[in-house]
């Protein structure tokens, strides 16, 4: 495994957080350090909150940060422990927040599941120390609950024959490897968009074992509790399902009113708490997908913190 995944959007996530010095940043996807290790780089007077959930990722991390080992604090736990993270390092505000989403060329490259190319035990677990895993989906849900997961979680229009089809073979033996689960999906369908389908199929699952869609949506709430006034949320994303969250919190989060247009006057006492900076997601340039496939579906959004109270109960759900 490399020590290092390579970054994706770098120059544009160290334009939009704007380092200065003593400020305090959150990594919620530290990863190996990339983005961090820039960051630091631009302004070594920081100090940055990284977090990972994947064990191998911080340790990684730990190794390629060095350096900067006094400037960065290393927390293995989900992001979407965010505030409570920060209050147990005495940190009650923050500068900015970094989000990398869905999983990195050394995951994908691991013994862990992520993805069919590399034949291993079906896992797909970011955290070991997890429960549910990628085996126990494919080999105890009912049918209709994995024609649900794989329509909703990949948007994937072949749900319904790959999972009838997975249903029957279970039937004789357990699926218990990526490689079995890829050709089950080549008999479900015969030829039609494999490549894609299994990426989507492999997403789909990856998203319900580590309950991806439900941490970015607490996080993104739990920024609005932390972030200083004109602090940055920067969120990459991969697929639709992450671009789609972060595009509609901004969105609401902008808002200045959500009343019906035909009141003469307003009564919803709704707060603007977000101002957007990016109006379309940043894309990567053709050269940087030259030089780093991955980068080829990212997007990034940012938004910045423009009011500084609200009450916790406040914090609405109506965006997602």
């Amino acid at each position: 495994m490399d020590s290092f995944h390579k970054p994706v959007l770098t120059n544009e996530i160290v334009k939009f957080l704007a380092p200065k010095k003593n400020n305090i940043y959150v990594d919620a996807t530290l990863g190996t350090g990339g983005h961090t290790l820039a960051l630091l780089r631009k302004e070594p007077n920081l100090t940055i909150v990284g977090i990972d959930q994947d064990k191998e990722a911080i340790e990684l991390a730990k190794q390629n940060l060095q350096q900067f080992k006094n400037r960065v604090i290393f927390i293995q736990e989900n992001f979407n422990a965010l505030v409570s993270i920060l209050a147990l390092n005495k940190i009650k505000k923050i500068d900015g927040i970094l989000f990398d989403l869905g999983i990195s060329s050394n995951q994908i490259d691991s013994n862990r599941g992520f993805s069919y190319l590399r034949n291993s035990k079906l896992d797909m677990r970011m955290n070991q120390n997890t429960k549910l895993n990628a085996f126990q989906i494919i080999n105890n849900y009912k049918e209709r609950e994995l024609i649900d997961i794989f329509k909703k979680y990949g948007e994937e229009r072949f749900a319904t024959p790959i999972a009838k089809r997975i249903v029957k073979i279970r039937m004789k033996s357990p699926i218990e490897t990526t490689s079995q689960l890829a050709n089950i999906i080549d008999q479900a369908i015969r030829k039609r968009n494999l490549v894609k389908t299994k990426s989507r199929i492999f997403q789909a699952i990856r998203i319900v074992v580590n309950n991806e869609l439900f941490s970015l949506r607490e996080a993104l709430k739990d920024c609005l509790k932390v972030l200083n006034v004109n602090g940055r949320i920067v969120a990459i994303s991969y697929h639709s399902l992450e671009d789609r969250i972060i595009k509609k919190f901004f969105q609401y989060e902008s808002l200045k009113c959500i009343c019906p247009p035909n009141l003469p006057k307003c009564g919803c006492n709704k707060i603007q708490t977000l101002k957007i900076i990016t109006r379309k997601p940043v894309v990567p340039t053709d050269e940087e997908i030259k030089n780093n496939s991955r980068a080829r579906s990212a997007k990034l959004r940012v938004a910045e913190r423009c009011y500084n109270e609200r009450k916790i109960n406040e914090y609405s759900n109506h965006y997602l």
